[in-house]
């Protein structure tokens, strides 16, 4: 532990608090770096942590730990003082109070502020309002060092004072497990431990409360659950929280009481929902039975123009093909799903052609970036990503309530679409206008809560076409019939060497390792003439030596081996030319994008942004990654963490992108994981070529392994409930207007929600 005063601040990221400032130790300076509370020249600090040597800048103290203390020399008050912490006083000024109190400065300005209009130039108001400013500094510095005395880490103590301010140490002492509602980041474990360093019972109804909406949340967000059933959700949340399942029950009935859950009955018995994702899916319910029941449309014959197109193209429809063009011309709302191969991208150039054709405005757009810049290419039609259509932001408040001005609106890539983007698309699209919704119901699930595409298949209250026809072309790709194959349970063919389809035989995991790094670094990017960037590692599992994190290392040291300036985390280190991928939207994330002369400036980077990492700052700790598309963004302190290496990267993460060539570790894993469909998904993201490196046996126990995890979700009970309340009100009768739908026959009156909903 070292003491002593700030007399330089070298760097300061006011976001997360990462500071480098130089301390006066005993009269020797001392360069000290590491996340602090708002920190000025003069501040007396005392820091835990230890010595490092950086091979650039020398000796440092890395600090781990932060105590904020009054200054208690003259010199260090007149610096504090002087600083600008505090509005109104400038460094002469903070001489002449320092002189005029002494040692007693801060004592005075806290007990009697009345005292200091004593000093030339301090009226009565302004004594007032300096010990106001001093009192609001200090309560937060107090209000940290309380987070930290329970373990709480200095960064996660400042996103708890901006939630609570002033209140901050009375909100945590009643009730320490408020922060997991509250405040992103803190998880009931970590309130647990708090609660428990204050001799809060285990048994107390604020911590069983807190277990049940935790054990909610994590439902939501590992699992994919919209609910769970009531016996199930006791069962886990006694299990966490080591009491009896009747204090469980009793917290459920009182947190269905405060609005907090919501139970609803379906054919699993009575399920409890977070009352937030309750009116998510029962919002989109509604709404999607209410626009696919709407036929307030023209219709149009499109024979005619459906045999242009194939003439000018060169094609024959299949007739399931031409209907699914006809119901999406025709219709409120359709759903196209299928194989590669089966013709997903023909047709909708085909709906493209044809809305221009009537003179309509279409909007196409993908829940990612690399999905709508591939719909871009592959239509020639221009697409964004969904949140970027929508204006959605972090904060809900600011979202654009505006309707999306288009006469249809098109999905791609729809099997990504989670329940919260679902409901949010949903309250934008304008009366009149038709959704068109086009996805492989048998890639993997969305990442987000919700089983939408499966859902609104099993209702049938949305027409829904499968293609299963697969166009001649195709046909000729091994990746296409191997796919296809998969799908139906079927080996595939692995032997053939002159394809687009190869399978090379490893035992052990590190062989596995050893020969997906020369493949994926060397001999895929030769045999096809591209740079290894073009290449992808497509993992099963994060862990062990075939997974994301091993993986990741061997490429790194492969391809980018010379890493002089980096950035290390956790748990990885950034180079200039390392292949990146963030992790999660950011929405406020700048970025700058240059077009021959033209400079272009906006925000936002979302989950599944790859690109190459092209400067890095070590002494600030900043670097700049450019992405596929040209955006150049640069991260530094807690934006760092939303990074990953992408050389290798999970099956899941790479859902709505495509690659020139996908190379995938077979390895034995968890039935549970090593499943069907994650190697179909896998294999429909390569364009060029697959490889899978493994051994025979295991890929044929991931194509027998039909298993598909059991996600709770509502949506179906809702649009049922929808089309039962229609009839009732209805029976066969249609209703008039729009209006109508929403307002009287769903009781929604959706322009005036106020039910604020996470995205």
């Amino acid at each position: 532990m070292i003491k002593g005063d700030v007399v330089d601040i070298i760097y300061r990221n006011e976001d997360n608090g990462f500071s480098i400032v130089v301390m006066d130790i005993e009269g020797d300076p001392v360069v000290c770096k590491g996340t602090f509370p708002a920190v000025v020249e003069g501040q007396t600090m005392e820091l835990e942590g230890k010595f490092i040597i950086h091979p650039k800048y020398g000796k440092q103290y890395d600090v781990t730990n932060v105590t904020i203390c009054t200054p208690d020399s003259i010199d260090s008050i007149v610096r504090y003082l002087g600083s600008g912490i505090i509005r109104g006083i400038g460094p002469r000024l903070a001489l002449r109070i320092a002189s005029y109190f002494g040692e007693k400065t801060f004592d005075v300005i806290e007990h009697t502020p009345h005292l200091l209009a004593k000093v030339s130039g301090i009226s009565k108001t302004k004594a007032q309002e300096i010990a106001e400013a001093y009192m609001s500094i200090k309560v937060m510095q107090d209000a940290i060092m309380f987070l930290q005395k329970y373990g709480i880490t200095l960064n996660m103590s400042l996103k708890i004072y901006k939630a609570y301010d002033k209140d901050t140490v009375d909100t945590v002492s009643s009730n320490p497990y408020v922060l997991v509602e509250d405040v992103d980041g803190i998880g009931f474990l970590t309130a647990d431990k708090i609660a428990q360093n204050m001799g809060i019972s285990h048994d107390s109804e604020f911590r069983v409360r807190a277990g049940v909406i935790y054990a909610l949340k994590e439902s939501v967000r590992s699992n994919g659950n919209t609910y769970l059933p009531k016996d199930e959700l006791i069962t886990v949340s006694s299990k966490l929280l080591a009491v009896d399942s009747e204090l469980v029950e009793k917290a459920v009935d009182d947190l269905s009481l405060q609005r907090k859950i919501r139970l609803i009955e379906n054919e699993n018995g009575i399920g409890v929902m977070l009352y937030s994702v309750y009116a998510v899916e029962h919002e989109a319910g509604y709404l999607i039975s209410a626009l696919s029941n709407d036929d307030n449309f023209v219709s149009y014959d499109v024979g005619g123009e459906l045999a242009t197109f194939e003439k000018i193209h060169g094609i024959t429809f299949h007739e399931s093909q031409k209907r699914a063009i006809d119901l999406a011309v025709n219709s409120g709302a359709v759903i196209i799903t299928g194989g590669p191969g089966t013709g997903k991208t023909t047709i909708i150039k085909c709906i493209i052609h044809l809305y221009a054709m009537l003179g309509k405005r279409v909007v196409c757009m993908a829940p990612t970036g690399r999905a709508s810049k591939r719909m871009s290419e592959a239509t020639g039609f221009d697409a964004g990503t969904i949140h970027r259509v929508l204006g959605i932001t972090p904060d809900s408040e600011h979202n654009s309530k505006e309707p999306i001005d288009a006469d249809v609106v098109i999905v791609d890539e729809f099997s990504m679409v989670d329940i919260f983007l679902f409901r949010t698309l949903l309250s934008r699209i304008n009366k009149g206008t038709k959704l068109v919704m086009v996805g492989d119901k048998d890639q993997l699930p969305s990442v987000g809560a919700g089983n939408v595409l499966a859902d609104l298949i099993a209702s049938g209250a949305v027409p829904a076409v499968s293609l299963t026809h697969i166009y001649r072309q195709s046909l000729q790709s091994l990746i296409v019939t191997n796919a296809h194959a998969i799908n139906r349970g079927e080996l595939p063919v692995l032997g053939a060497k002159d394809k687009d389809f190869f399978f090379m035989r490893a035992n052990t995991p590190e062989e596995i390792a050893s020969l997906t790094t020369s493949v994926a670094s060397e001999r895929i990017p030769k045999y096809l003439g591209v740079t290894p960037d073009k290449v992808q590692v497509l993992c099963p599992l994060k862990m062990g030596s075939a997974g994301v994190v091993n993986l990741n290392r061997l490429l790194q040291n492969k391809l980018n081996p010379t890493r002089i300036d980096k950035i290390e985390t956790e748990d990885y280190e950034f180079a200039v030319g390392d292949k990146v991928m963030h992790t999660q939207n950011n929405y406020e994330l700048e970025w700058k994008m240059t077009v021959g002369y033209k400079v272009t400036e906006g925000k936002g980077v979302f989950n599944g942004d790859i690109g190459t990492v092209t400067e890095v700052n070590k002494s600030a700790r900043t670097m700049v990654v450019t992405f596929e598309d040209g955006r150049r963004a640069t991260y530094g302190g807690e934006d760092i963490s939303e990074l990953m290496l992408a050389y290798a990267i999970t099956v899941h993460k790479s859902q709505g992108s495509e690659f020139d060539a996908v190379i995938m570790p077979i390895v034995s894993g968890s039935p549970m994981i090593m499943t069907r469909n994650l190697l179909y998904t896998a294999i429909t993201r390569a364009k060029r070529t697959v490889v899978l490196i493994g051994e025979e046996y295991n890929v044929k126990k991931m194509v027998n392994n039909d298993y598909v995890a059991k996600r709770y979700s509502a949506l179906v009970k809702f649009i049922n409930e929808a089309i039962d309340k229609r009839k009732i009100l209805y029976g066969d009768k249609k209703p008039t207007t729009y209006e109508e739908k929403f307002d009287k026959i769903f009781g929604l009156n959706i322009q005036n929600n106020n039910e604020t909903l996470e995205t």
